[in-house]
């Protein structure tokens, strides 16, 4: 993991950014996750580009009360247990044309402290005989 950039309140990071390699063709996971049991299920967007003061930027996935409630495509999937806090994206069949920016936004309740991830995913070339992903 590659952090540009970090921001800490109160004990908890609320952004940071962080590059991650995809393989064309390969499914590729793009982290975030935050601690649920402090603070239950939370409502969640993904979206392609920043993520900006509130919401998420050209929306793709978002949550609420533990349920997706909109995805842009089948191929976007949280497959992760969202009741642990792991509301991590997965791109099903990745291509070259889902490189780029990504954004998770987990709602705090409250003022400004949302936990913001800026993911850039920079794609290459998948080899048939394996199956991974991971960090820059």
């Amino acid at each position: 993991i590659l952090f540009v950039g970090t921001y800490i309140l109160n004990g908890r990071i609320l952004c940071c950014h962080d590059f991650f390699i995809g393989l064309v063709g390969h499914n590729v996971t793009l982290p975030c996750s935050y601690d649920a049991q402090t603070y239950g299920v939370l409502c969640i967007c993904w979206g392609q580009g920043n993520v900006p003061r509130s919401k998420c930027s050209s929306t793709i996935l978002s949550s609420q009360d533990g349920a997706v409630s909109f995805r842009r495509s089948p191929r976007y999937q949280l497959q992760g247990r969202m009741t642990d806090g792991d509301v991590s994206l997965t791109i099903l069949d990745a291509q070259w044309d889902d490189a780029g920016m990504y954004g998770c936004r987990v709602e705090y309740p409250g003022w400004f402290n949302d936990y913001k991830v800026n993911t850039q995913l920079i794609m290459e070339e998948g080899n048939p005989h394996t199956n991974h992903s991971g960090f820059l």
